[in-house]
């Protein structure tokens, strides 16, 4: 063989040796992020094979993942920019920058107080270093990297407050004695700085005890002023409204919740004069928490910030460090960790390693005009059940049957001017907005559709999109110009009977009606085993037009919708998922199918990603005042849903129906 031959083999020998080295490399490269080391353990986790160790995995995998974007010498993060049609609140650079950090930080302080390691696997070298330098450099007048004044509402400081608190020989001291003066010089500036009148007073009052510590003033006595008018946001059975924006959502969980049981452990002033009725609060609250989940361990999705995800679990963790859990130890792991199990599973740690904005994975339709890409990370708070010891009966116990596992079950919740509804059959929970003070500032198809689904979800078109009547009755003057269900008032507040009632908007531009003056839909909702009937009426004096749609379930990009048209109704079928609608006494009218179609530079335009669809009932020609209109409206996972037998009898007032056996009388004119 020539020389020339021999050199020529052993060239191609050596590239087929670096290809398959190369491909190995990028195969390891390539592995999934939601790939688990631990294998689950259906002993003692029946329901989600989940064990402590699977919660660490998740939080080192979240952590390393998030570092790979940080740089280690100045603690800034990078974070990719967001694409598409999503517009993104332009904070300043040095907010952004630290509020990114600061919520990341907050799984790296649980990691470090739940296992006193400072590394993880997937990333070389401490995980606590970059925090420290970021904050160094951030609050020092004399460093490049300074953050300068807080602008006015800022945010930034909890997390740094946090780190002191639970695990100070990590974030408090390493720090210098200069250091430590400017990071509290900081968060005094800090407690001074406005703030908006909702949750946001917890941002500026949590460092309130650190300052009072090292002689700081901390503005203690406003911050108890406005600690005390929180309290005042109070509704009953648990929950509280969000201030300005007049909203009943999961800020009740991620935000009061949290936030008053984090001020119960670190602030001994305020445990002394708040504490028994935070304590009360609370307890009231875990009553009806079990409640809110599907048995595939979602809570039911509705409202404002869903791309915060599992942070939804974090009262049950601060409940129990605060000895004040009153769920059984089987049922709050079983809760916690089906919730955590179930965004992991549904893709919320990218390929690219980050939380990025969306609900199950990357989802532009799903943030708000305030989420910037570092807000994910507030879903960390989420993981603070790894400050419950390793062998508290929260990791140890059996995991218990939630009632979606279960029997379902109904529960009311007055206050908070709800129903949810847990079906044995699915395991899906419903919740009923049966009246919402909602702020015109946020989604109304996030608020204001009178059912929300654990299994559906439902669709938005993202911030700044077209309203549409999704899961909402509807009225329109001219058949043309359409307006929805909109701050519902509540009625009637039953377990399987609810009645509320919204203000027409007058047709003209500039409408000068007194508000008590407007004309009204009046909505009443038979809550069935399977299903829902609705009967709704207006009281304007003119016939005008009206609408009813029904659930809006995802359409996988691969599959395409269906429809099909039977007896007044319509199906529409998605993948594994179905919604109906049924007419049971109406006038004329047409049922459509209606597809939503992303608004250009957007991909989706479901809660879940893919195409948003759901059907529709509109009137033909207007309605006149106090006639009834009766639907039957739901929707299912992987089966159709099946009205059943209805029956109406008609009273020159009022009607009787019949629904699932059970009869009900509803009265049209008082």
């Amino acid at each position: 063989m020539k020389q020339e031959q021999l050199l020529f083999i052993q060239m191609r020998i050596k590239l087929i040796l670096l290809l398959l080295i190369f491909g190995c490399v990028f195969s390891m490269a390539q592995q999934p992020y939601d790939k688990l080391e631990s294998t689950g353990n259906f002993q003692v986790s029946p329901y989600t094979g989940y064990t402590r160790a699977h919660w660490l995995d998740i939080t080192e995998k979240i952590i390393a993942g998030a570092l790979s974007y940080v740089n280690p010498q100045t603690g800034v993060f990078n974070l990719p920019e967001t694409t598409g049609g999503y517009s993104k609140y332009q904070l300043a650079f040095t907010e952004g920058q630290a509020r990114a950090m600061e919520r990341i930080m907050i799984g790296v302080i649980i990691y470090e107080a739940a296992t006193g390691k400072d590394e993880v696997p997937g990333y070389k070298g401490s995980i606590s270093a970059p925090f420290l330098k970021a904050i160094i450099r951030g609050t020092d007048p004399e460093s490049d990297g300074y953050w300068g004044e807080p602008q006015p509402y800022d945010q930034i400081g909890v997390s740094f407050a946090w780190g002191a608190y639970i695990c100070p020989e990590r974030f408090w001291d390493p720090l210098t004695e200069k250091q430590k003066q400017n990071l509290l010089t900081y968060l005094q500036k800090q407690s001074y700085n406005l703030c908006w009148n909702i949750n946001h007073y917890y941002y500026h009052l949590f460092a309130t005890a650190l300052l009072d510590k090292y002689n700081f003033d901390s503005n203690r006595e406003y911050h108890t002023l406005m600690f005390a008018r929180m309290l005042k946001w109070y509704r009953g059975d648990g929950w509280f409204i969000d201030g300005d924006n007049r909203t009943f959502d999961y800020y009740n969980m991620w935000a009061f919740q949290l936030f008053n049981q984090m001020m119960y452990r670190y602030d001994p002033v305020w445990r002394e004069k708040f504490g028994e009725e935070i304590q009360r609060t609370s307890s009231l609250f875990l009553e009806s928490f079990p409640y809110l989940f599907g048995r595939d361990g979602v809570l039911v999705p509705w409202g404002r910030s869903l791309t915060y995800r599992f942070a939804g679990v974090a009262p049950i963790a601060w409940a129990i460090l605060n000895g004040n859990n009153t769920l059984s130890p089987g049922l709050a792991r079983r809760i916690a960790s089906g919730n955590l199990k179930y965004f992991w599973e549904h893709g919320c740690l990218g390929e690219n390693g980050l939380l990025n904005m969306g609900f199950w994975g990357t989802n532009y339709s799903v943030p708000e005009y305030y989420i910037n890409p570092g807000d994910p990370y507030f879903a960390l708070y989420g993981l603070s059940c790894l400050l419950i010891p390793g062998d508290d009966p929260f990791w140890t116990a059996k995991e218990e049957a939630m009632p979606a596992d279960a029997a379902g079950g109904r529960k009311i919740l007055p206050g908070a001017e709800m129903i949810f509804h847990v079906s044995s059959v699915d395991g899906e929970a419903r919740m009923y907005p049966v009246g919402q003070p909602h702020d015109l500032t946020e989604r109304t198809i996030q608020y204001c559709q009178h059912a929300y689904s654990s299994a559906l979800g439902f669709c938005e078109t993202g911030e700044g999109g077209d309203d549409f009547g999704a899961g909402r009755t509807g009225y329109s003057y001219d058949g043309k110009q359409w307006q929805y269900r909109f701050q519902p008032m509540p009625l009637l507040i039953d377990s399987d009977h609810i009645a509320s009632i919204y203000k027409l908007k007058a047709p003209g531009k500039f409408d000068r009606t007194y508000d008590y003056d407007r004309d009204e839909m009046i909505t009443h909702t038979l809550i069935g085993d399977d299903g829902e009937l609705y009967i709704f009426w207006h009281n304007y004096p003119d016939s005008i037009y009206l609408s009813l749609g029904g659930y809006g379930i995802s359409i996988p990009k691969s599959d395409d919708m269906k429809k099909t048209e039977n007896n007044g109704g319509i199906l529409v079928q998605g993948g594994d998922y179905y919604s109906t609608i049924q007419t049971v006494e109406a006038p004329a009218g047409s049922v459509v199918a209606i597809l939503l179609q992303p608004r250009e530079g957007w991909d989706d335009t479901h809660l879940f990603g893919g195409l948003g669809a759901y059907p529709e009932w509109q009137s033909t020609t207007g309605v006149p005042p106090f006639t009834p209109v009766i639907i039957y409206v739901n929707g299912a996972k992987k089966r159709i849903p099946n009205k059943g037998i209805i029956k109406v009898e008609k009273r020159p007032d009022r009607l009787l129906i019949t629904f699932e056996g059970k009869e009900y009388e509803i009265k049209v004119i008082n």
